[in-house]
């Protein structure tokens, strides 16, 4: 077994517990199909653990060995490296029991694959899409690009990200590589002893050190320098980053040299893996970020589901009390229900009221913030004309140098924009839609307790859905902005308004669609967990109601069916809590009852 094929400090791979929880759905789905929300959320689930994912993004300047660290981590050097630069779009690595290579495009335009018959076949072909030479301005358009590969350090979870390498892109791609670096789990900052780490490198790692939440740092070609050079190189780094980083230094800085390491990989040699500096790195990254990570998401599941099991074990306690109890007052009880359900209802109708509000209140932030961006940027591109006009004079020339330097500056302008106030319309968001989250968590618990009250069966809480909420890829956006120049009659000031208009209505429009898609899901939202909440209980007295007027001898067959059935369930609780202590499950497939 490979280090990458590790199993968690639990003791166990994703298949049991996933199998376990799958197992939980279908007795929950066998009680009756008023339990559907139930099976629902744990196979949900049991899809979100076996889909999480371990997101490593790599970054580095242009030319510092990011393509060949990643290359020397996989085993296999498909990433193009040398002296042309990426464009702008991201690569995935993650595992594929064989190697294929995806691109997706921006727009309509249908995803490319391609398998090759070599490693050599798939470098030329990638390269085609990922450097500046195959696609100069990523003039094809590409998304992401997604790489597969049989690699030990995948297999284990882990999707290695490589981003473009800062100096050799424009600053606005820049900041949509720092904007999509908040969406992954940890990050290297990749720095070389050639040159030592520059101002560029500084101004970005004062980028990224907010957005990712764990950043950790290799100092790559160590290779060209000698013993006394590397102690001093790393002191000199670790001194840089100790000022710049801001970092409590609990990890060491990795000293690596990706390209003889990529050469002890390929001729298997694991001593040689070893000197490079690699196998201490690839160690770190597949026993530390990916295992902790990935038993963090382990406890969170084991604990969800108990939360699960334990509320339609509730549900099915209340559907087996309402088919012992007469008749007169199993009727006594519903009409309670009723009475509950209705106040229920007008709480619903409250919060759909005042949420209404509140998105007339974001909506007019962000028609205010549009107008203020309108004038930033008519302020900032007057100031732009204003200094061509007094370098240059020179009448249809000046115009023309003007245009080109608008057009140079407005990615990074409306970028930078883009990014704060969609920042700060999430601020907001989250002010409105926090309360409201809470209320709704409080109306439906509220309703389960009083039904469990009225039924004298054992209240059992569910907690809030969120801080489960697991990531999955991350999701790059990579803004593109108008800077096409304008006919040549209209005048500047004209030409000025019509950039302005069209990208400020770009951004304008973004975020109220943004506006409205988060509203209507947090509406919808409202109004589907109270319906089921309210879908098991009430389901369970009807059908109750329902048997006890028959009068054909089938509630006690019943009663029977559903006792069964609330025994396969425990028996599904108590497999998952034994493999959470670390014991194997019993019985695994069998069906108690």
């Amino acid at each position: 077994m490979t280090r990458a094929e590790k199993p968690s400090t639990t003791g166990k791979n994703s298949l049991p517990l996933a199998a376990l929880l799958t197992e939980a759905a279908d007795r929950v789905l066998q009680i009756g199909p008023q339990f559907t929300p139930y099976g629902k959320k744990l196979t949900e689930l049991s899809a979100r653990y076996s889909e999480g994912r371990f997101h490593l993004a790599v970054l580095g300047q242009f030319k510092r060995g990011k393509s060949t660290l990643l290359n020397a981590l996989t085993g296999e050097p498909i990433l193009p490296v040398g002296v042309v630069p990426l464009t702008a779009a991201p690569t995935f690595l993650q595992y594929g029991e064989s190697p294929k290579i995806s691109v997706r495009f921006q727009g309509d335009r249908p995803e490319d694959e391609f398998t090759g018959a070599s490693t050599a076949e798939r470098n030329a072909w990638l390269a085609g899409f990922v450097t500046e030479k195959g696609n100069p301005e990523n003039r094809l358009g590409v998304a992401e690009i997604t790489v597969q590969l049989p690699a030990p350090i995948l297999s284990g979870r882990t999707v290695l990200i490589d981003t473009p390498g800062i100096g050799s892109t424009h600053l606005h791609n820049t900041r949509a590589t720092v904007d999509f670096l908040q969406q992954c789990d940890a990050a290297l900052f990749l720095i070389s002893a050639d040159p030592p780490i520059t101002e560029v490198e500084l101004d970005f790692l004062g980028k990224v050190k907010e957005k990712v939440p764990q950043l950790f740092f290799v100092l790559n070609k160590i290779d060209y320098l000698n013993e006394d050079e590397l102690r001093e190189a790393l002191s000199f780094y670790k001194e840089v980053l100790a000022e710049n980083a801001d970092r409590d230094n609990r990890f060491p800085v990795f000293c690596v040299s990706a390209r003889l390491g990529l050469e002890a990989k390929a001729a298997a040699d694991a001593e040689g893996w070893k000197a490079s500096g690699m196998a201490e790195l690839e160690s770190f990254l597949v026993d530390y970020l990916a295992k902790e990570k990935f038993n963090a998401l382990t406890e969170a599941v084991f604990g969800r589901a108990m939360e699960i099991i334990d509320a339609a074990l509730m549900e099915a306690g209340i559907a087996l009390q309402a088919l012992t109890l007469p008749q007169q007052k199993l009727e006594e009880k519903i009409a309670l229900f009723e009475k509950s359900l209705k106040q229920a209802e007008g709480e619903r109708r409250l919060i759909q009221d005042v949420l209404a509000g509140d998105k007339k209140r974001v909506a007019a932030f962000v028609e205010d913030r549009a107008r203020d961006l309108a004038r930033e940027a008519e302020r900032f591109l007057k100031e732009i004309m204003n200094r061509g006009t007094v370098l240059h004079r020179f009448g249809q020339s000046s115009k023309a140098g003007i245009q080109q330097a608008w057009s140079d500056a407005i990615p990074d302008f409306f970028e930078q924009q883009r990014v704060a106030l969609n920042e700060n319309v999430k601020e907001r968001l989250l002010e409105c839609l926090g309360p409201h989250e809470q209320r709704l968590f409080t109306l439906t618990e509220t309703l389960r307790r009083t039904t469990a009250d009225l039924f004298q069966v054992a209240y059992r809480p569910l907690s809030p859905e969120d801080p489960l909420e697991i990531k999955r890829k991350p999701y790059w956006v990579l803004s593109t902005w108008n800077t096409d120049p304008l006919p040549l009659l209209k005048s500047m000031d004209q030409r000025m308004d019509g950039l302005v208009r069209r990208n400020v209505e770009n951004i304008r429009w973004s975020m109220l669609q943004n506006l409205n898609i988060s509203f209507a899901g947090f509406a919808r939202k409202v109004r589907e967990r109270l319906e089921e909440t309210v879908a098991a209980t009430q389901g369970a007295m009807e059908a109750a109601h329902r048997r006890r007027q028959a009068h054909d001898g089938s509630v006690e067959a019943e009663i029977n069916r559903i006792t069964n059935r609330i025994a396969a369930l425990e028996a599904s609780k108590a497999d998952i809590a034994m493999l959470k202590s670390g014991l194997s499950p019993a019985n695994e497939s069998d069906e108690a009852g």
